[in-house]
């Protein structure tokens, strides 16, 4: 690991120097243009007569056309000359679902793309993908990248525009339809340094964050780099910190608890006689070392036992250390595009897991005990590094990607390679052997009562678990046209790849080692089609609308697995204007990954889980890792989609899908636990066991000891998911809107205002041709796009946007095994912590925005649900759970006294936000109205509310 060491320490460094390289030129200003700031370097609109060739599509020299346009181009099959692709043109003719132009970004007051690309999340999320909310695919201009450190050194106002685009758009580029689009249309010209200092504190206390980020970031027509590293500190946050209360279902304490051995279970009958009672167990009170116990000091903790020290030994949140440095570079070489990027990045993180506890043996005789007859002491030893885990893992990615135009075709070829090296060392406590002997003997040298001595104790070896995971990767994707139709052109893109992954996985657990390697290489090819139908308007059939039908195909060939096949399939009608239906079909076979089969054993001891069986919360062992007897998954999606907009003039529209899969032999962690699992997988959970002398044997359940939460394959499930949400944008004030924009059926526009590193320069200084404020449906190409409105928002403008999505769920079961029941975890099932799956759940979020300042507020809220504890448990319900956040961003360069004051203003922005407002928690309570120690509002969520304040300097 001296590679994290080297890179984690040398992070401050970089931040120190990234991007501050004197000598750099500005960029002129297009005449009249009134900028922001005086070190302002955008010049996106120089003209709005300038070439805007797509760089991966530059067929040839640039001329002075229309900003929208480029050179006229040649469709190799039909032989009609055809307008070339604006730029940032996608593939296909799918259209974006949402397009959001420089002021709907601006309104986010986000300090990097990667942000963004969070704060979009509500509008990029799928549900179609095996991990549940898939990330989006990020496009750049139109074009893949070559991995996300391409991406995350550009600046949010180097962005032209955002698109949003259904998961069918991913086949276009060779990927499943499982993830949404999201293409970043950048200017064309741009130049910016970014330095950025973020905090973080937990209300409640305990909890710290900071991050330190520094980059540039340079765009000219044709070319582009970034160079960006960033640094991350987490401050540990302890059980103690919080209202947590640890189980006493083990007899372990810090100052000790005493147990008596006699056959009627009693200490000794003199403890009894003071007591009044027959006395079976004792606390240590405090203050009995150096041989002053006496009984009459066992009197008060006479049976009670005290299990509660470890919640200063053990962490709710682990320390953490983070450091990353990213680079890109792109530009044109004749027809073709090349891109490289590299990343470089290294992670700690440190958790504590509780204190080491040893069980020693008192005689009678022993010179420190009090009591008559042989006793049984159980204590911790204050050692928490003795039950400490590390993770470090450092990672290193490479990768490149070429495009190009060839016979009208758009190809693309990639490659890349990464390693990922990790590092698990998990303390498995003290070996206590001397210690124990000692006591036992009676030596007057070890009071059992007091300090341990540092030379009876000694480390036990640690569990360890390292893996490496390499990746070797490369593809070619052709996309372009076939033939000509009357409704348009047959589009078609086809891609093969080949590539190899290995995981080396080596553990060591409890002085076993063990050693297991996957090697797993695949083959690929698919290919995909559009073919449009019906153009709306033309021909006999116009008045039924554009039809256009879509198609694909995928096979896999592993190494280790065999064939796997994915086909699918969908139809797209825009019946009329301001409506748009779909409806995807697809059949897909999908294998476990590497790291769920592979992935080494991590035994994790003291997690709290609540055991349904009893009703109790006990301290267990988890162990985790891969399953090599997984098996790949079957799964077919049907999914209906519609967009519609009311009203022509109002930048009001209402989207929807309605999704149904079913999924066999689904891959699925095991997150928690429930009579249903254990039932079905009576291995995965061991108990302690029942003696027959037990007067409560057979009936009584032992104390559960430990669970298995490797992954598993369960027989099939079930889902139908409805989404649905509105958006909403209204502009009012400041100066006249600039010219209208294009026309419906006209090629999108592409110039924008000047704007400077903080944001929009007047109208006066922008291209006349940019979108109108206010929006409205673009058609093109038989798709239907909702504009949320264009350009920059002027000085003196109000802009307000709303959106609010819902899911309901109307089916979520499983079933676990062929021949068991349903589990309905809509309805009393559960397959997780927290509860069985929400029926519905609501994000709302609402931006105001204005000549540099803005605030951001988002809400959520997740309906109640609850489990049902079988014959022996209690049922356990889960509460709703609303959240509310606030954000809001001030530049604060926008007041020009204050700048000719202090001159470092300029380019510089304060944010300030509140995560969890009211710091909501979900409350949990069984049938007594309880909540069980496992679902305490500070287990279910440590750190709570949260604020943030951040500084960010453009220069």
């Amino acid at each position: 690991m001296a590679l994290g060491g080297m890179l984690l320490h040398g992070f401050a460094a970089a931040l120190a120097v990234a991007g501050l390289q004197p000598g750099e030129t500005k960029l002129a200003e297009p005449a009249g243009a009134e900028t922001t700031s005086p070190d302002a370097k955008s010049s996106d609109a120089k003209s709005s007569a300038t070439s805007v060739a797509t760089p991966a599509a530059a067929t040839a020299p640039a001329e002075t056309v229309p900003a929208e346009t480029t050179s006229n181009d040649t469709d190799a099959v039909s032989g009609v000359t055809v307008d070339a692709a604006p730029r940032g043109k996608t593939e296909g003719t799918i259209e974006p679902e949402q397009v959001l132009d420089e002021a709907d970004i601006q309104a986010y007051g986000a300090g990097s793309l990667a942000e963004l690309v969070t704060a979009l999340a509500p509008l990029t999320v799928s549900a179609r993908g095996r991990g549940g909310d898939e990330p989006p695919i990020i496009l750049i201009n139109g074009q893949r990248i070559s991995g996300p450190q391409e991406m995350s050194g550009i600046p949010p106002e180097a962005v032209l525009k955002a698109e949003i685009y259904p998961e069918e758009k991913a086949l276009a580029y060779g990927y499943r339809a499982d993830q949404k689009v999201l293409n970043f249309v950048l200017k064309k010209d741009f130049s910016q340094r970014t330095l950025e200092d973020e905090r973080r504190w937990a209300t409640e206390g305990g909890r710290t964050f900071s991050e330190q980020r520094g980059g540039q970031f340079k765009v000219d027509a044709d070319a582009r780099w970034t160079i960006n590293a960033r640094y991350r500190r987490e401050t540990p946050l302890y059980e103690q910190e919080r209202d947590v209360e640890r189980s006493v279902s083990t007899p372990y304490d810090l100052q000790g608890n005493i147990f008596g051995k006699r056959t009627d279970g009693q200490i000794d009958p003199a403890l009894s006689a003071l007591a009044g009672t027959s006395v079976t167990m004792a606390s240590v009170p405090v203050g009995l070392a150096g041989g002053t116990a006496s009984l009459a000091d066992f009197v008060a903790g006479a049976n009670i036992t005290a299990a509660d020290d470890l919640t200063a030994s053990r962490t709710l949140l682990p320390r953490g250390e983070e450091g990353a440095i990213q680079g890109a570079y792109s530009r044109n070489f004749g027809k073709t595009t090349v891109s490289v990027s590299g990343n470089l990045e290294s992670t700690s993180r440190v958790s504590y897991l509780g204190l080491p506890g040893v069980k020693l043996e008192l005689t009678s005789d022993n010179p420190f005990s009090p009591f008559a007859e042989d006793v049984t002491l159980y204590r911790y030893i204050d050692a928490p590094d003795a039950l400490r885990r590390k993770v470090d893992t450092d990672k290193v990615e490479l990768a490149a990607t070429a495009l190009g135009m060839l016979a009208g075709w758009r190809w693309t070829a990639s490659g890349n390679f990464d390693m990922t090296d990790s590092a698990t060392r998990t303390g498995r406590g003290l070996d206590t052997t001397a210690y124990a002997a000692a006591v036992k003997a009676g030596d007057p040298a070890v009071d059992p009562f007091g300090a341990v001595p540092a030379s009876l104790l000694r480390y036990a070896a640690q569990d360890t678990a390292d893996s490496v995971t390499t990746n070797a990767k490369a593809e070619f994707t052709a996309a372009g046209s076939l033939l000509q139709l009357p409704a348009g052109r047959l589009r078609a893109t086809v891609k093969s790849g080949f590539d190899s992954r290995k995981v080396e996985a080596d553990s060591v657990r409890s002085g076993v080692p063990a050693q297991r390697d996957l090697t797993r290489d695949r083959a690929t090819a698919s290919a995909s089609f559009d073919l449009p139908l019906l153009e709306r308007g033309e021909g006999r059939l116009g008045f039924l609308g554009s039809v256009s039908l879509n198609g694909n195909g995928l096979y896999e060939r592993f190494s280790d697995i065999g064939g796997l096949v994915t086909v699918g399939g969908g139809v797209s009608w825009q019946p009329i204007k301001g409506v748009s239906l779909g409806l995807n079909y697809s059949t897909e076979e999908g294998e476990p990954t590497p790291q769920q089969v592979n992935d080494p054993q991590v035994l994790t001891p003291n997690v709290s889980m609540y055991d349904f069986a009893t009703g109790d919360t006990v301290a267990v062992t988890r162990i985790e890792g891969g399953n090599p007897n997984l098996k790949p998954d079957s799964r077919q999606v049907v999914k209906l989609n519609f967009f519609y907009k009311p009203f022509e003039k109002r930048d009001l529209f209402v989207w929807g899908n309605y999704t149904a899969s079913r999924i066999d032999d689904q891959i699925a962690s095991f997150p928690s636990i429930s009579p249903e699992l254990e039932s079905a997988f009576p291995s995965r959970f061991v108990r302690e066991v029942v003696p027959e002398t037990d007067p409560d044997y057979p009936n009584k359940i032992g104390r559960l000891l430990s669970v298995d939460s490797r992954p598993v394959n369960f027989a099939h499930a079930d889902n139908q998911i409805l989404r649905w949400g509105l958006n909403y944008n209204l502009r009012w004030g400041g100066p006249p809107a600039p010219a209208a924009g294009p026309k419906p059926g006209a090629a999108p526009t592409t110039a924008a205002p000047a704007a400077g590193p903080r944001g929009p320069t007047s109208p006066a200084g922008g291209a006349a041709s940019g979108p109108r404020p206010g929006g409205g449906i673009q058609v093109s190409g038989g798709g239907m796009t909702m504009r949320t409105g264009g350009g920059a928002v002027p000085p003196g403008q109000t802009r307000l946007q709303v959106s609010v999505n819902h899911t309901w769920r109307v089916k979520d079961e499983v079933v676990i095994r062929k021949g068991l029941a349903p589990l309905d975890l809509l309805d009393g099932a559960s397959l997780g912590r927290r509860g069985g799956t929400p029926r519905h759940e609501i994000y709302a979020q609402a931006q105001l925005s204005r000549s540099g300042m803005g605030a951001t507020l988002r809400g959520s809220w997740r309906s109640s649900t609850w489990v049902d504890g079988g014959t022996r448990g209690d049922d356990l319900y889960f509460s709703d759970l609303p959240t509310l956040g606030l954000q809001g961003y001030l530049d604060l360069d926008v007041n020009k006294d204050w700048t000719k004051r202090y001159g470092w203003l300029r380019g510089s922005r304060l944010t300030l936000g509140v995560d969890n407002l009211f710091d909501t928690k979900q409350v949990v309570r069984n049938d007594k109205g309880e909540t069980p120690k496992a679902y305490r509002k500070d287990y279910m969520d440590p750190a709570g509310r949260t604020v943030r304040a951040g500084l960010r300097k453009v220069f």
